[in-house]
């Protein structure tokens, strides 16, 4: 028998235990997460036999979308015990956690997951891609003098920059100034390092990254325009010699002799509530739409862009996931056009040149 809930404050060891059994990290950054960002009020569990052999996490934070700040949830930590896998006790608490989120007033929930694929059948598609710059080893480069290591008195000194890099793109989180000191220090719970550029008194780069005696990993780089060379220099003279790898935007043209650049999807999303969510689009689109999905019943009908019930005929027939990545902007609906039924082709093609791509990143891995 079993049976999925809402999480309670005193579940956090058994939260804890089932982390460390599925993702192996260390001791330090597992006591400060669960210390600093358990939220047992939006998270969920599975009880079996007496145990809990399965939970998801969830944390609010605001999502931009189209330059449109959307209350939304990062989902984290979704483990099931290695003795307990295949029992289908994933989809139970996927579900749950879903429907959960929309009765506490979440438009839309986001995550990093490592095999993408495994939450397709939920609806939750790709919205972002990242690139990745890596080479084996970094060559002996001179050491520039606008570089300086951030301590944590200083990490308040780069929030600034990061909020005009994130006004850039759509699907990423909105950070508060607590959000962000919050990750910086959840970076640095694991033996995070900081670096920033610096021109004319002026924070103009920084990353997070890790280092150890055989590699270099930048985890979370951040850059105004015409400084992404300038700081991944710094960071390759600081790393000379190491292996190397940085997460970048995936809008990001930067190349150099030593090392490859591998743009990758990185990052899904799900829709929790789409009226609410269409609402605060404020989408000036007079047509109406047939919308599909397997995990929330209420989006199962047809929609005007304002959120409403339309009571003409749909333009076209699309499943939540797939809508969900034309409204972020990671498709456009032409792209997307075998994915539904299209009933008014003059019709969708107005739509489509009114729903744009945009420049979509998700820079949070939790």
């Amino acid at each position: 028998m079993t049976k999925v809930r809402a999480a309670k404050q005193e579940d956090k060891k058994e939260f804890y235990r089932l982390w460390k059994a599925c993702f192996g990290d260390s001791d330090a950054f597992c006591d400060w997460f669960f210390e600093n960002r358990f939220s047992p009020e939006d998270s969920v569990v599975l009880e079996a036999e007496g145990e809990i052999p399965s939970c998801m996490q969830a944390f609010p934070y605001t999502i931009l979308i189209r330059g449109k700040e959307i209350p939304g949830a990062m989902l984290c930590g979704v483990s099931t015990h290695p003795n307990h896998r295949k029992k289908g006790y994933m989809g139970k608490i996927f579900s749950y956690e879903m429907n959960y989120l929309r009765e506490r007033g979440y438009l839309a929930a986001v995550h990093t997951p490592a095999v993408l694929p495994s939450y397709f059948s939920f609806g939750h598609f790709p919205v972002a891609d990242a690139a990745y710059l890596k080479c084996n080893v970094i060559p002996s480069l001179k050491k520039d003098a606008h570089i300086d290591i951030i301590k944590e008195n200083r990490w308040k000194d780069l929030y600034p920059l990061y909020c005009c890099f994130a006004e850039k793109y759509s699907g990423i989180v909105k950070r508060t100034e607590a959000d962000f000191l919050r990750k910086a220090a959840d970076y640095a719970a694991d033996g995070g390092k900081t670096i920033a550029y610096i021109d004319d008194e002026t924070i103009k780069a920084y990353a997070f990254y890790y280092q150890t005696a055989e590699e270099m990993i930048c985890v979370e780089v951040v850059a105004e325009d015409g400084y992404w060379e300038k700081l991944m220099e710094c960071l390759f003279s600081q790393g000379r010699g190491l292996k190397f790898s940085a997460k970048l935007p995936p809008d990001i043209e930067i190349s150099y002799p030593f090392a490859t650049l591998e743009k990758l999807q990185k990052g899904v999303m799900g829709m929790c509530n789409a009226a609410a969510l269409l609402k605060k689009l404020h989408l000036s689109i007079p047509y109406g739409f047939k919308l599909k999905d397997p995990v929330i019943a209420e989006h199962n009908t047809i929609f005007d862009f304002k959120g409403e019930q339309y009571t003409g005929e749909p333009v076209f027939e699309i499943s939540a996931g797939h809508l969900l990545q034309v409204l972020v902007g990671y498709h456009s609906l032409q792209e997307l056009r075998n994915e539904m039924i299209i009933y008014d082709e003059a019709k969708f093609n107005e739509i489509n040149h009114c729903l744009p791509k945009q420049n979509c990143y998700i820079i949070d891995e939790y």
